[in-house]
């Protein structure tokens, strides 16, 4: 066999597995065809492998607007923007990517929580880019993808476009009474504040955090502090924290309010969405997810993240479908985590109106049930009856599940699953959009041992570049005896230079319990015997 032969028989395992070595190569000829193939032949049939799949890589880049063309027939409502821009050689190429498939934004709009979070993350293959993502929350609180983008550089300009884009899919306008989440790059400040200017922008506590520790890294209750602030859900408790820091470190306090700490503490966060979360992990979480997917190139890359989206929507639609109780899983954790606090609450004095006053750790703490609010703000933000107000529940014997926030409703979990993305063509059934192809970036140069040069390729030989090596060669000899060039001191025949001995080398010896390494004491401390004579 040869090594075109093997690379066909091969090439949709090295579709699944890009690494697989070459003895593995050889296992399964064998295996399978009953053959004998060398390892040479089998790293050959390898690389050439890859060069079939990079080869089909740069067909379906050559036809992405084919590629709109069939998300837009298979997903109706969907929305794909392609953007293209002329090279200096006068060729069409790629510059940026959008997609929103319909059942996602139908979905969000319809029956998801008024939050989402932006950010964007590093592609890792041939296709140098970022990758922009929009991720929402589901009524269990779990992920859920919204809208993704890849653009060439991540400036003002993409991040414009981007949540532009964003805005007409989910109609969000000007953004009253959302919530976004974000870290603090200064390119996407700059965008959200022009296309959302009254979104309630959270900034991701983490980064922050981050930010601190790198220009404050000596300081060990920072950490304590700092998330002590972060996780207050009222201004009692953020004041408190704050002045706490401030008699820590009056530098790191000062560094910490520069920040604007109101963005990145519960304390200040809106309740319309009925989630307490300061950080962006949900979107950073994505990211992860999609790892390997960045690794290739673009069309795989996007189809990767349909199917892992097509693929998630099927196990949360099983999962909800098989969860029987009236709110969601979060629900029951938040609950069992709130009960065991619920023991520090003593009393509940009953007042007008449907109001509580209830006592937690010596304090007292104002609870309205009928407006499922409470002085501790904890069921205002998380829209799920804080100890205190179960407290009230025990007492009165109501049923908890008539004060938690629609937003958990099981039926409500379901139907977000409802709807799933439409299976898709392949490339090769992709019809022509008409448009001009676009041309595939340069590939990375292999790696692998240096190549010889053209001209030696040509039959010219060329001298090889000088370069430092540690050997002899090139080197002018200096004797040692007589210090003249040219020769050294074994091969010197000067005479009458006086003979000039080499400084003896220090002698290694190693010592074993006090001893040399010799058995017994040396000759030299031994005493010398004469003779009879």
């Amino acid at each position: 066999m040869s090594e075109g032969v093997i690379a066909k028989l091969i090439v949709n395992d090295i579709r699944n597995q890009p690494a697989m070595k070459p003895k593995a190569i050889q296992a399964k000829i064998e295996e399978r065809y009953n053959l004998l193939a060398t390892d040479d032949q089998c790293r050959k049939a390898r690389k050439k492998a890859l060069d079939i799949i990079q080869a089909e890589y740069d067909e379906q880049f050559a036809r992405i607007k084919d590629y709109k063309l069939e998300i837009l027939e298979s997903n109706e409502g969907s929305t794909v923007d392609v953007r293209t821009a002329i090279n200096e050689g006068g060729f069409e190429v790629f510059d940026r990517f959008y997609v929103c498939f319909a059942a996602l934004k139908k979905s969000w709009k319809a029956h998801g929580r008024p939050i989402f979070g932006i950010d964007g993350c590093f592609l890792k293959s041939g296709t140098k880019g970022q990758l922009l993502v929009a991720i929402g929350r589901d009524a269990n609180n779990q992920i859920y993808p919204i809208a993704w983008a890849c653009v060439q550089v991540e400036d003002t300009e993409s991040w414009l476009w981007f949540i532009h884009k964003l805005k007409g899919d989910l109609n969000l306008r000007d953004c009253d009474g959302f919530t976004l989440i974000s870290d603090r790059q200064k390119w996407l400040l700059i965008a959200v504040e022009k296309e959302l200017p009254k979104v309630e922008h959270r900034m991701c506590a983490r980064h922050i955090y981050g930010n601190l520790r790198r220009f404050h890294p000596k300081k060990p209750k920072l950490r304590t502090l700092f998330w002590e602030i972060v996780h207050s859900f009222n201004e009692a408790d953020f004041d408190a924290g704050m002045k706490k820091l401030e008699a820590y470190d009056v530098e790191v306090y000062e560094a910490f309010k520069q920040r604007n700490p109101n963005s990145c503490s519960r304390a200040f966060f809106g309740i319309r969405s009925s989630c307490e979360h300061a950080l962006n992990n949900f979107s950073e979480s994505y990211n992860n997810v999609i790892e390997k997917a960045r690794a290739l190139p673009l069309i795989e890359m996007l189809e990767t993240m349909r199917r892992q989206t097509m693929v998630r929507i099927s196990l949360r639609k099983e999962k909800a479908g098989k969860w029987n109780k009236r709110h969601s899983l979060k629900v029951d954790k938040v609950i069992a985590a709130e009960e065991k606090e619920r023991k520090y609450c003593s009393v509940a004095i009953p007042s007008t109106n449907g109001t509580y006053e209830v006592i937690e750790n010596g304090i007292a703490h104002k609870v309205h049930m009928g407006l499922r609010t409470c002085t501790c703000r904890r069921w205002d933000l998380t829209g799920i009856p804080c100890r205190d107000a179960l407290k009230v529940v025990l007492l009165r014997k109501l049923n908890v599940q008539n004060y938690i926030s629609d937003w958990y409703l099981t039926s409500e979990w379901v139907v977000q699953y409802s709807d799933t993305i439409e299976a898709m063509n392949g490339f090769k059934f992709w019809k022509k959009s008409g448009e001009p192809t676009l041309t595939a970036p340069p590939r990375e140069p292999s790696t692998g041992r240096n190549k010889l040069p053209e001209k030696r390729k040509n039959g010219i030989n060329e001298e090889p570049k000088k370069g430092k090596k540690v050997t002899n060669h090139g080197r002018t000899m200096q004797c040692y005896r007589c210090g003249l060039m040219g020769h050294n001191s074994l091969k010197c025949n000067n005479g009458g230079v006086p003979y000039k001995p080499r400084k003896p080398k220090k002698a290694k010896t190693k010592t074993t319990g006090g001893m040399d390494s010799g058995e017994g004491p040396s000759q030299q401390s031994q005493p010398t015997q004469t003779s009879g004579f």
